[in-house]
């Protein structure tokens, strides 16, 4: 079962993002960039940061007209740069040392097989390790439900030095749409040989979820922000969070994802597994640097 490390807390890791200035999207002019989009815009606009749009190619086109219309409503400060470079892994690479953003913000192609997968290189798996800040790689839903409002936001809270930054990823994503909510879930995991019934009425599992609720509510207080704790018990993460799918089913649902040693490589993570299964909600996974 978890517990809250005594340096985790909505107030930590303020420094990031005061000096928030400055985030690099890469973009294609494809239609499953346009939730990543959407995320970049509601940060920006809650931060006051400056947005570099990267495009890799010859002329971007109409594409992106919508959103670039988009910035100028909302007074977001924003360039527009074309690079003809070969390259766009190392396009994309350059351009941040050249740069060094504070955030860059990666859209994901949702690919449905195992073949797929294989071929088909994502340029953020060849990216990512080689950018040393915070990168948010934005998964849109498989199926046409690409919206422009994101106003039901879950993130599942691990507790760990993760945690401000998933939680202030969701606070400035709801902050500029009337009506958002925020769900915060964690998983307290049960010992599989000790059954799920009646565990909640276990001491240890009662301060769990107080503290979690309390944890929640300090957040909410400085955000001034309406979030509602979701305390579940579980064997496996990933089991228990099920529940999200169906009439419940978030618009976008935050996660982090840890740098891994040569042996956890070996094993599938909960974000890229929860990432597969949701395949009609958007999937938000922070990489830390």
């Amino acid at each position: 079962m978890s517990r809250i490390s005594k340096n985790i807390h909505p107030d930590f890791q303020d420094e990031f993002f005061l000096n928030l200035d400055r985030i690099l999207i890469p973009v294609g002019g494809n239609q499953f960039e346009c939730m990543g989009l959407e995320v970049a815009f509601y940060i920006a606009h809650e931060y006051g940061s400056k947005l570099d749009l990267l495009h890799i190619g010859s002329d971007i086109g109409t594409s992106l007209d919508g959103y670039l219309n988009k910035l100028a409503k909302y007074d977001i400060e924003h360039n527009l740069r074309i690079s003809r470079h070969l390259n766009v892994s190392k396009a994309i690479i350059e351009y941040w040392k050249k740069h060094k953003h504070n955030l860059v913000v990666m859209s994901g192609r949702r690919r449905p097989t195992i073949i797929d997968k294989m071929i088909v290189k994502s340029i953020s798996t060849s990216v990512i390790p080689h950018i040393h800040t915070e990168v948010l790689q934005i998964f849109p839903p498989s199926i046409q439900k690409i919206s422009s409002k994101l106003k039901k936001i879950a993130v599942l809270l691990p507790y760990s030095s993760r945690d401000p930054f998933l939680l202030r990823w969701a606070s400035a994503i709801a902050a500029p749409q009337k009506g958002a909510k925020i769900k915060v879930y964690h998983t307290a995991q049960v010992p599989e040989t000790l059954p799920l019934e009646g565990a909640i009425n276990e001491k240890i599992i009662k301060k769990e979820e107080r503290t979690f609720r309390e944890y929640i509510q300090t957040y909410a207080d400085i955000f001034g922000q309406l979030i509602k704790p979701k305390f579940i018990l579980g064997h496996k993460a990933l089991s228990s969070l099920e529940f999200i799918s169906g009439i419940d089913e978030p618009d976008l649902v935050i996660i982090g994802k840890s740098k891994r040693n040569w042996w956890q490589k070996l094993s599938k993570p909960l974000s890229s597994k929860l990432r597969d299964k949701l395949l009609s909600t958007g999937v938000c996974i922070h990489h830390m640097m």
